[in-house]
């Protein structure tokens, strides 16, 4: 089941800078791409939260690397 989108965990993987070598690729590189967006801009953390909650709900692929967050 993926979190709603005010679960703490969303915002603590795109505001940290934890280790994500176990996730795939493809999520590693859109993970790593929101953050800098984030730390660039502040403000837009709610809709990086979407971008990559919308990415894991598409691809079943992301769904075991959500349970590495």
């Amino acid at each position: 089941m993926i979190p709603e989108k005010t679960d703490p965990r969303w915002a603590r993987v795109l505001t940290t800078e934890s280790d994500l070598a176990s996730a795939s690729l493809a999520t590693r590189i859109l993970i790593s791409r929101l953050r800098r967006e984030v730390r660039a801009s502040p403000a837009t953390l709610a809709a990086k939260i979407l971008e990559l909650r919308g990415f894991i709900e598409k691809n079943s692929f992301a769904h075991a690397d959500l349970a590495r967050f």
